[in-house]
């Protein structure tokens, strides 16, 4: 499957019932995936995401390895076709980007003179890969109060599958104490993310690459 050296999975220790949706939804991707448990963050659940997120990194580095896959329980999978996944391994071999993401919520996407692979700023870490290199960056990246995708974004020059593999369970359908808290920190404002949500999330893309052309004609690959 993806070329990467493991794959790692967020979850809360309660949460069984994610990891059986987890590694049902995973089934297809054809490599070993290993549960990180941690504890619920309950004066600051953002904190207990990030601080989770920078736990993985530091597993991967400790371990050596050169590329890792981070999930997050809540994520699906759609595999890829055999062309599909042979173009992402290909890139990922020879380009080695830092963050390349499966799935994402869409800020922007475009093109990039590879099949199959777009240069993106999206949020949602549910399902993305790290370079050893990225994965010491995040490492150097405090938590200070904002979410960790949104770190990302600003921080690292992110691509992604196209179409994306991965998107979250939807709110309604399995519960997030994350959501909640960011719910509640918005006064209630933050999007519910649920099955329509993605399916909007979903059709934007090739409206996205449409849209931002201009980025791939001016080479904003580079």
């Amino acid at each position: 499957m993806f070329a990467v050296d493991a794959v790692l999975c967020i979850s809360l220790h309660e949460r069984t019932d994610r990891r059986d949706m987890l590694l049902g939804q995973f089934h297809a991707l054809g490599l070993p995936i290993e549960f990180v448990l941690v504890e619920r963050d309950a004066e600051d659940p953002e904190r207990g995401c990030y601080h989770s997120h920078q736990r993985c990194a530091q597993l991967a580095i400790e371990r050596g390895l050169q590329r890792v896959l981070i999930l997050e329980d809540d994520a699906t999978f759609q595999p890829p076709t055999p062309a599909h996944l042979r173009r992402i391994n290909r890139f990922l071999r020879l380009r080695n980007p830092g963050v390349f993401y499966l799935g994402g919520i869409l800020g922007r996407m475009w093109r990039i003179p590879w099949p199959g692979v777009v240069r993106c700023r999206v949020t949602g870490c549910h399902a993305y890969m790290l370079s050893a290199a990225a994965c010491r960056r995040v490492l150097g990246m405090p938590f200070a109060g904002e979410a960790i995708d949104s770190v990302f974004a600003k921080r690292f020059k992110g691509y992604a599958a196209f179409p994306m593999l991965s998107e979250q369970q939807p709110e309604g359908q399995v519960s997030s104490d994350l959501a909640a808290a960011r719910s509640a920190r918005l006064q209630g404002d933050a999007k519910v993310k649920d099955a329509a949500f993605w399916q909007r999330n979903r059709e934007r893309q090739h409206e996205s690459v449409r849209r931002n052309w201009d980025r791939t004609l001016l080479m904003r690959w580079l």
